[in-house]
C-alpha cells in the first residue's frame, strides 16, 4: 500500500505560493528600473524587497515546522 506524504498538499500549495511571491518580487524589481518616476520606482522596489523577504521567511518557518513534526 502506498503511503501518502504528510502535508503533501500543503507543501505543494505553499511551494507554489512562495515561488509566485519570489518571482513577482524579482519581476517587479526589474520593471522598477524602467519607470521614469523616482518616487514610484522607489515604492515598487521597497514592496518587492518586502515580498522577497516574506517568501524567504516562509521557507525558513516551513523548514522549522517540518523538522518539529518529524
Amino acid at each position: 500500500m502506498i503511503r501518502k506524504a504528510p502535508f503533501g498538499a500543503t507543501k505543494a500549495v505553499l511551494g507554489c505560493g512562495v515561488l509566485f511571491l519570489f518571482s513577482a518580487g524579482i519581476l517587479g524589481m526589474i520593471v522598477s528600473f524602467f519607470i521614469d518616476d523616482a518616487g514610484l520606482s522607489s515604492m515598487i522596489r521597497k514592496r518587492c524587497i518586502l515580498g522577497i523577504a516574506i517568501s524567504i521567511v516562509i521557507i525558513l518557518l516551513w523548514k522549522i515546522v517540518i523538522e518539529d513534526i518529524d
